[in-house]
């Protein structure tokens, strides 16, 4: 039988370690230390360890239920308990091609109780879709939560993080909030590229993407939560009602998480990001505030080169908005930069990029009248995503026939010689 024990729970002030063991044929999924930490702006001794457990078993539980494995722990909070039953039918009706099964061993299940002290605590990682949470939940004066999960075996410098968490606490000090600041190597502890190759092909998603992001960064923040007795934990979507995509944060899943006596929600599922952006640029102009929009997560500031970058920026001229007043240091001509980079990606593009890239298109259309020219953006009105889509890859296919065979080639001999060592 596969399993996975968490062998212990080490507390040090403001830092937990998680120490586990996982069977050998699953071992390697896990870099080979075994370890998963979470440190924090606050002290955490005071937290019992059927809490502490819960983000060692989020990040974990998805890998059980795909891999058939158990996963066993001395203790765990009652209402997360109860609430893996529902979680786990969730992720079954995303991925009907994939069996989830597996099961979790708990030797005490405790419940834990409070009178919530906090209504909102709000996951703020100072980009378009969590600004838009915050404006609507700014009047119940919510905890700000940030967290860096892309740590190795310890902390080191992130220019980064520091970036996002100056970012995070000058916007809370604005508005005299508090911060939770939260440092892991959730993103990192296991071998995604490793459980891609093994089970990608049938889940039709990432590791990361389709079962794992969405409990990493929720249960991170649920510990603080259960210590600073929060009713509820928002967190921003990424996806709008109707997109039909699968993915590990959405309101089915996200919204049968418990603890204690917390909750979690999944906050403007029924918002495109266009209308997002609509929130955010009117409400910061109306109210005469500067904000900075941060979209590049993996940058210290916005490049305004990634499509990311420049599909925010797009959607905010599409409101009638300059966006150098939201923290984007557009190029001068950014016409020209904009059909340069379509040219060279349009072929990278999904489906849901250019959904999203469809509504700009409508936004800016409908709102012609008030986009300054100076953006000379005449030849985007027309711009036939899907058309320029097709025919840049049947380019870049002919063009690059041999040395895309020589490439698979090549990656099915590695992972061959990977299956056999």
């Amino acid at each position: 039988m596969k399993s996975i024990i968490l062998d212990d729970i080490r507390v040090n002030n403001n830092r937990v370690d998680f120490f586990f063991t996982p069977s050998k044929n699953l071992q390697k999924y896990f870099k080979e230390n075994n370890n998963l930490f979470i440190e924090y702006n606050y002290d955490i001794t005071d937290i019992p360890k059927s809490i502490l457990a819960i983000p060692f078993l989020a990040n974990i539980i998805p890998l059980t239920w795909i891999s058939d494995t158990t996963i066993k722990v001395k203790e765990l909070d009652k209402s997360f308990y109860e609430c893996l039953t529902g979680l786990k039918e969730s992720y079954q009706d995303m991925f009907p091609n994939m069996d989830f099964k597996g099961e979790i061993e708990v030797e005490i299940v405790v419940e834990n109780t409070y009178e919530p002290i906090h209504e909102v605590a709000s996951l703020f990682s100072g980009g378009l879709d969590a600004i838009t949470t915050f404006i609507r939940v700014k009047d119940k004066n919510p905890l700000l939560i940030t967290e860096f999960g892309w740590h190795e075996r310890e902390i080191k410098n992130s220019e980064v993080w520091e970036a996002d968490k100056e970012n995070a606490v000058e916007f809370a000090k604005k508005y005299g909030l508090e911060n939770i600041l939260i440092q892991s190597n959730y993103g990192n502890f296991v071998n995604a590229g490793r459980i891609d190759s093994d089970f990608a092909k049938r889940l039709g998603d990432s590791w990361w993407h389709g079962l794992h992001h969405g409990l990493a960064i929720i249960s991170a923040a649920i510990p603080l939560a259960f210590k600073l007795k929060v009713g509820c934990i928002y967190i921003a979507s990424s996806y709008t009602r109707g997109s039909e995509l699968p993915c590990a944060s959405n309101p089915v899943s996200d919204n049968r998480i418990r603890y204690a006596s917390g909750k979690v929600f999944h906050d403007g599922f029924e918002l495109t990001r266009q209308a997002k952006t609509k929130v955010v640029v009117d409400y910061f102009s109306e109210n005469q505030e500067s904000v900075n929009i941060r979209v590049c997560f993996k940058n210290e500031d916005n490049c305004c080169n990634c499509e990311k970058c420049l599909r925010t920026i797009l959607g905010i001229i599409a409101e009638g908005k300059d966006p150098k007043n939201f923290g984007f240091n557009i190029p001068e001509d950014l016409s020209s930069h904009l059909q340069s980079y379509l040219l060279d990606n349009i072929k990278y593009f999904t489906k849901t990029n250019i959904m999203y890239w469809d509504f700009i298109q409508q936004r800016i259309t409908e709102n012609r009248q008030n986009i300054s020219g100076d953006f000379k953006l005449e030849w985007f009105f027309t711009y036939d995503f899907v058309s320029e889509r097709k025919y840049s890859l049947i380019k870049y296919r002919v063009t690059q026939f041999f040395p895309i065979i020589k490439r698979r080639i090549g990656n099915k001999i590695t992972r061959i010689f990977e299956s056999n060592y």
